[in-house]
């Protein structure tokens, strides 16, 4: 049994973004390994958040192209995520409601956990389906 490992956000970003040749093919190689099973590495969720961040605003990707990259790495059969449903569901609402990955990503949450509304001043919120948005 391999044991588990963290992998940090570095590790993905240098592998998307190839920005540093070197770091991208170690990067590769290790992705290569969970892909087959051969490694078993858990990404933590805050780690994520770092991901689509700098993703979105440092390289200025576009969110679709966010969403195809994170579902890729998410779908590796040695990576491990809390909860990989939740995530999926929020890298959809962050595409298709155009709100904030840390927004997305707690209405996912609330969503699943069947938590109807939350009390925020934030209006982005009201255009999440099954979310109820209630001011104080």
């Amino acid at each position: 049994m391999v044991a588990v490992k963290v992998i940090d956000a570095n590790i993905i970003l240098r592998f998307l973004t190839n920005d540093l040749p070197e770091q991208a093919n170690q990067a590769a190689s290790l992705l290569q390994k969970l892909e087959e099973g051969m490694e078993r590495a858990w990404l933590p969720d805050l780690f994520l958040t770092d991901i689509i961040w700098v993703l979105e605003g440092y390289y200025q990707q576009p969110r679709t192209q966010i969403r195809e990259w994170i579902t890729t790495i998410l779908s590796l059969p040695g990576l491990e995520f809390s909860n990989k449903e939740i995530a999926l569901t929020a890298l959809d609402l962050y595409v298709e409601n155009k709100i904030d990955w840390s927004d997305a990503f707690t209405a996912s949450q609330m969503l699943a956990g069947g938590i109807k509304e939350i009390i925020s001043f934030d209006q982005h919120f009201d255009r999440v389906k099954g979310v109820t948005r209630i001011e104080p």
